[in-house]
């Protein structure tokens, strides 16, 4: 019925209300300790031992990094002060309504931009959004799903020092991440009906949700769709930031740290993924 603190090797973590510990969550913090509310969705556990340590950080991507922009926000700030942590979202957003077994399908440039958003594996990825509508799906998720939590999409300083919490596990994760949907990667994965295929090298295809390697009980944040930040640019034509490349792409040339610029459009590459703070 309340926060709680629960000791875990390698920390303490907090529970969220409304939430319980997921039955395939890590034993240890920097496993990934997995929490899940009624429906199954799913967050991650990262550690910040001091507010400083919730940072943006340079991996690699186009232009420089002083010309990306954002201020520390401050409700992101008095959480991660408080709990020492914040959580991510296991998986990249997913589409309730597109995902089913035979009958499911991929978005296209005219699926519904108000399906619900759902944080679990085998779902359709919710791209062909904005970075105004990943916004605001973010943070209406809270609502929709009754937390007392607050669910934004993610921020700069969350997804750097999510990377940094990756990387003390692999150690380039940040500039090379090879574990995740790219043209170069070759991988097993359950497609969108339940199938089992092969994705071959060199080749090109969209995955369902949690099918690439999770790093840290994470998955998809190297590959399959960009993803939406809350982070700026300092150019009018191109002004957000997305982070983590996509399937067409080279993982060590737009990895899970990787940034790039871009106008607030939707395509088959645009998705986003959640954080929430207590």
């Amino acid at each position: 019925t309340k926060n709680t603190e629960v000791t875990y090797p390698g920390g303490n973590v907090w529970i969220p209300e409304g939430f319980k510990i997921s039955k395939d969550s890590a034993s240890t913090v920097q496993g990934g300790v997995v929490i899940e509310d009624k429906d199954g969705n799913q967050f991650v556990w990262v550690p910040v031992a001091t507010i400083a340590d919730y940072k943006r950080t340079w991996y690699t991507g186009d232009g420089s990094f002083s010309e990306y922009l954002e201020a520390l926000p401050e409700d992101e700030k008095t959480s991660v002060e408080r709990y020492k942590g914040f959580y991510i979202g296991r998986y990249e957003a997913g589409d309730k309504e597109s995902t089913g077994t035979t009958k499911a399908t991929f978005r296209t440039s005219s699926s519904d931009t108000s399906n619900s958003v759902t944080i679990k594996a085998d779902q359709v990825p919710y791209n062909y959004v904005t970075r105004t509508k990943a916004v605001s799906l973010a943070e209406g998720f809270a609502t929709k799903q009754g937390y007392k939590a607050k669910t934004k999409l993610v921020s700069s300083y969350a997804w750097d020092t999510t990377i940094s919490f990756l990387q003390k596990v692999n150690s380039d994760y940040g500039s090379s991440s090879e574990e995740g949907n790219y043209y170069n990667t070759t991988f097993s994965y359950t497609d969108i009906t339940g199938a089992s295929q092969i994705k071959a090298e060199s080749s090109t295809v969209l995955v369902p949700t949690g099918q690439t390697t999770p790093v840290c009980n994470i998955f998809d944040m190297g590959g399959n769709v960009w993803e939406w930040t809350t982070e700026s640019y300092s150019n009018t034509d191109s002004p957000y930031a997305k982070r983590g490349g996509y399937y067409y792409d080279n993982f060590a040339f737009y990895p899970a740290g990787g940034r790039l610029n871009d106008s607030d459009h939707a395509g088959a590459s645009y998705g986003f993924r959640l954080t929430l703070f207590m």
